[in-house]
């Protein structure tokens, strides 16, 4: 089965993309964003350890997550926010990991992962590591467009997550979503034949 791994800044296309994968070629999408919710839950590894490290300031009276109050608390402490990832982010890739086996045990031809950031040792689990890109403009008009936001805000968006340069050392393929979806969705197909051959 070949894995394969998307990342791209806010605004690029990243989730167009997946959608073409997973409509168009039916290949299976894990968002690492909704395993660390899933790791956060009541009961789940994640929230245990969380609680066990840094207190329960920031649990609801049902013994629930309360984001807001977790939020404020990494956002107050950089320490805590260091101690969060240092917990969630192993366990997080090794969920992305099992599932990644169970669906080649199911005969699945690729699969793939998104994930906002990658690093060296979660970029080895893959085949290939696609960059979703677009320019900053283009992106900031398709957020403003999309999602209502400011300009203020698209560029404190894009000035939090990682550079184009990081994204780039990592990548094996740069998706060039800054013309039209047609062109982008040849490509991808094309990306698709190749690695289905």
């Amino acid at each position: 089965m070949k894995r394969i791994g998307i990342t791209g800044g806010v605004g690029a296309g990243k989730s167009q993309v997946l959608e073409r994968l997973s409509s168009r070629w039916q290949v299976p999408v894990i968002h690492t964003d909704f395993v660390a919710r899933a790791i956060m839950e009541p009961g789940q590894e994640g929230l245990k350890q969380v609680v066990e490290a840094l207190g329960s300031s920031f649990l609801e009276p049902d013994g629930s997550l309360c984001r807001p109050a977790l939020a404020k608390l990494i956002f107050e402490q950089p320490e805590a926010r260091e101690t969060v990832d240092q917990i969630t982010h192993p366990l997080v890739w090794r969920l992305v990991q099992e599932e990644l086996d169970r669906l080649e045990n199911q005969g699945k031809a690729a699969a793939v992962v998104e994930s906002a950031l990658f690093d060296q040792e979660s970029a080895a689990m893959f085949d290939e590591l696609w960059y979703v890109w677009a320019p900053d403009e283009v992106r900031t008009s398709r957020l403003m467009e999309s999602r209502g936001y400011s300009l203020d805000r698209c560029r404190s968006m894009m000035a939090s997550q990682q550079g184009d340069e990081e994204f780039r050392r990592l990548a094996d393929r740069i998706i060039d979503n800054s013309g039209s979806w047609e062109d982008t969705a040849a490509r991808v197909d094309g990306l698709m034949t190749e690695i289905c051959r």
